[in-house]
């Protein structure tokens, strides 16, 4: 019977997800590296500065530079070779509020605390941060373009863009049920249409795009055109890159991550580990009960 959810894996199914290459790029490459800072069941005080280092650097300083770059915009926009959006899109209560979901979901973490969960923990919070990243870089674009593209435009680009995020999502689901179960998933008829949408779709619109761009260079300097053409381009080649990395290879690794938390003791046993290297002495001292088992 062919099962459907990718979740529901037995543990011998799981293993099979080792064969995935992408997989095995995330754990030679950040798993096995990042494991030793955790090897006691808590990060090194080094790796503890480093952390609070880069988290002021990029989740907090990067994020609020480009609100600060696009209040920038609206100070003085007559200066502008190009017009920007007449209202700032990206203000300073979206930074703030993606700074408060990004620190409630680190604080969330915190109760995961099984030291083979805490290299996929710390995995996650660079993903929201890259998440969030991405959602300021797409309004400071919908900033820029919205005089040039209108919202029309603008909605069409970022529709196809999760259009084609969802043939990729489905793709890699698809591949991962074969590796899991050793089935032949085929395309139902909503992915075969996406499929085609995807395929058209952002060909149609990257050549209206286009034409739009190139008409619009009667009244503006053809340079200053192809630098918005540019720009344009910039924008979707960033946001596929950001979705085609969590899709192919992020989202592989933290569904190993979940079998490891369902199956805690068959991996810990299949990688030859100890107790105390697999869940820490934090850990297992307020769950005596697995020294009781073992």
């Amino acid at each position: 019977m062919e099962r459907k959810s990718i979740l529901k894996a037995s543990f011998e199914e799981s293993l099979n997800l080792e064969d995935d290459g992408f997989l095995q790029f995330q754990k030679k490459d950040y798993y096995n590296k990042l494991g030793k800072a955790f090897k006691k069941g808590q990060p090194s005080f080094w790796f503890t500065i480093q952390s609070l280092i880069l988290t002021l650097l990029f989740p907090v300083g990067m994020n609020f530079m480009f609100y600060v770059f696009s209040i920038s915009l609206h100070d003085n926009p007559e200066e502008l070779a190009r017009p920007v959006s007449q209202y700032p899109v990206l203000t300073v209560e979206v930074y703030l509020i993606g700074l408060l979901i990004w620190l409630i979901l680190v604080l969330i973490g915190k109760f995961f605390r099984r030291t083979y969960i805490l290299a996929y923990r710390y995995r996650f919070h660079v993903m929201t941060f890259l998440i969030w990243f991405a959602l300021e870089f797409n309004l400071l674009a919908i900033d820029v373009s919205l005089p040039a593209l209108s919202l029309w435009g603008i909605g069409a680009i970022l529709g196809m863009m999760l259009i084609l995020a969802y043939v990729m999502f489905t793709g890699r689901v698809r591949r991962l049920k074969t590796l899991l179960y050793g089935i032949d998933v085929p395309l139902n008829l909503s992915d075969k249409i996406a499929n085609k949408i995807a395929v058209y779709g952002m060909g149609v619109i990257g050549l209206g795009v286009v034409i739009r761009i190139l008409l619009s260079s009667f009244s503006i300097k053809l340079s200053d055109s192809m630098i918005v053409l540019g720009l344009f381009l910039t924008w979707i080649v960033l946001n596929l890159a950001i979705i085609a990395m969590i899709i192919y290879m992020e989202f592989p690794f933290f569904l190993q991550g979940y079998y490891k938390w369902k199956y805690s003791e068959e991996y810990r046993e299949w990688e030859g580990k100890s107790l105390e290297d697999w869940y820490g002495k934090k850990y297992l001292k307020k769950h005596k009960e697995l020294l009781n088992d073992e």
